[in-house]
């Protein structure tokens, strides 16, 4: 299987890192593969927040993000491939299922769990994007 356009869903985690440093392996390939890094910022659920607290913590999530994918960058300093970095509002499994789709990624990589800390094999987010994607799905342990 050859790839054009690499997805990979990225976060502060140790997984998200070794995802993105497989993106790179591969894209090391071809200087012709692509690769979307794409941070998804989910607005808290809470209804009881003041609107105000909320676009505050909303601030602060984005600014966390612009950190994480300036981590990114250096992380793939090394190749010359195209990159983009993107960060995106929204529940994860659906970001991530929408941009694979509405840029013709023909694979996402991805950790076997974010951050929520649940120790199992596959996190939700994950279980949910490979039960529904219509691409390849390279699932990092």
């Amino acid at each position: 299987m050859f790839c054009s356009k690499i997805l990979v869903a990225f976060n502060d985690s140790d997984i998200a890192k070794k995802s993105l440093e497989k993106a790179v392996e591969l894209a090391k390939t071809n200087s012709a593969i692509e690769i979307d890094v794409l941070f998804v910022a989910e607005r808290p659920k809470a209804p009881y927040m003041v609107e105000e607290a909320l676009d505050r913590l909303q601030e602060s999530i984005y600014k966390y993000g612009e950190t994480i994918l300036a981590e990114a960058k250096d992380a793939v300093s090394t190749i010359d491939n195209p990159i983009r970095f993107i960060e995106e509002e929204g529940p994860a499994y659906k970001v991530i299922l929408e941009h694979a789709k509405e840029n013709n990624s023909d694979l996402i990589i991805m950790g076997s769990r974010g951050l929520s800390g649940v120790k199992e094999f596959l996190g939700s987010v994950s279980h949910y994007v490979i039960q529904h994607s219509p691409v390849p799905v390279l699932i990092i342990k």
